[in-house]
């Protein structure tokens, strides 16, 4: 379950928890939030944000993460080591 490739999904999920949090408890006590940090930044996360999907567009076209097999496969995915080694049994 605590894959690697989970890890954007936690962090998303965190993030969208955090954001609820936010808009409820401006709900709550009637308050406006408002953003009065640098203008650079909405820039470099939006620059940050099509670099990376462009990134991902022409890694998927390549072949995807490193070759190999591909999802409808259900043996894609497999023979990853990770933190899964370590607690291997057994040898």
């Amino acid at each position: 379950m605590f894959d690697r490739e989970n890890a954007v999904g936690f962090l998303l999920l965190g993030l969208c928890a955090a954001i609820a949090g936010a808009l409820l408890w401006s709900i709550a006590t009637g308050t406006q939030l408002r953003y009065t940090g640098p203008a650079w930044l909405g820039w470099l996360l939006a620059a940050l944000f099509f670099g990376m999907l462009l990134y991902g567009v022409v890694r998927g076209r390549r072949g995807g993460a490193g070759g190999g097999r591909r999802w409808p496969d259900p043996r894609a995915g497999q023979g990853r080591g990770g933190w899964r080694r370590w607690l291997r049994r057994g040898g």
